[in-house]
């Protein structure tokens, strides 16, 4: 065996295809990992890591002292990934403005067990309220993936456009709290319909021509659209 590799039993796949590799001499198979992922064009991305077909993460890779297994990679085109989750958050904000626009109309109508799922109006673990708070978090972390892929991919333009907006919505959410704790529900209802849902109409807007753009894209690369 030569003295700066030693040899190689177990299998390592990337994309189904087997990945030729070598382990050098004090490395583990984490290490190995990351120069393989270093090789990977820059148009793709890792969506997956699998170790004797469990997830895995660096962690359970590197803990791996096996002379025999299977580590598989799994990548996407960055376009593609790109369409998927401008597609999840546009979809995503369409179910928010549902959400909030039963929450303004049934906090103008007094219906407050409609909004906050309990006849204790300062309630905040249930009902279409707690939703639409949480909605709102996921809606930015969505945000921040698509950041995260067009930074990859050698743009931000979306994320850069949209971002302006969430950081907004802190101080809206701030100012919903504390209409909420002096129960005035006129202003919790004008925060809604006048900030939060114009707020959403318009990254729907913004996510609408983003998922166009990247559906051209894609067109124009000959790849399958959903």
């Amino acid at each position: 065996m030569d003295g700066m590799n030693q040899e190689k039993k177990g299998q390592i796949l990337m994309d189904g295809t087997a990945v030729n590799w070598t382990r050098n001499e004090g490395e583990n198979l984490a290490d190995v990992l990351d120069r393989i992922i270093g090789e990977i064009p820059k148009d793709r991305t890792i969506v997956g890591v699998k170790l004797n077909g469990a997830s895995a993460g660096r962690a359970q890779v590197a803990d791996c002292h096996e002379e025999m297994f299977t580590l598989e990679i799994e990548t996407e085109a960055l376009s593609l990934l790109l369409e998927e989750v401008l597609s999840d958050l546009l979809h995503h904000i369409d179910s928010l403005l549902l959400v909030f626009g039963e929450i303004g109309a049934n906090l103008r109508r007094g219906t407050l067990t409609a909004v906050f799922g309990s006849p204790d109006k300062k309630d905040e673990t249930g009902g279409v309220y707690m939703q639409g708070l949480e909605g709102i978090v996921a809606t930015q972390v969505l945000v921040e993936e698509v950041g995260r892929i067009e930074r990859q991919a050698g743009h931000d333009s979306f994320r850069l456009s949209f971002i302006e907006e969430s950081d907004r919505i802190d101080s809206i959410l701030s100012g919903m709290l504390g209409a909420q704790e002096n129960q005035d529900w006129i202003l919790l209802a004008d925060l809604v319909e006048y900030e939060i849902l114009p707020i959403l109409q318009r990254g729907r807007g913004k996510a609408s021509e983003a998922l166009s753009r990247q559906v051209e894209i894609l067109r124009e690369e000959n790849r399958v659209v959903a």
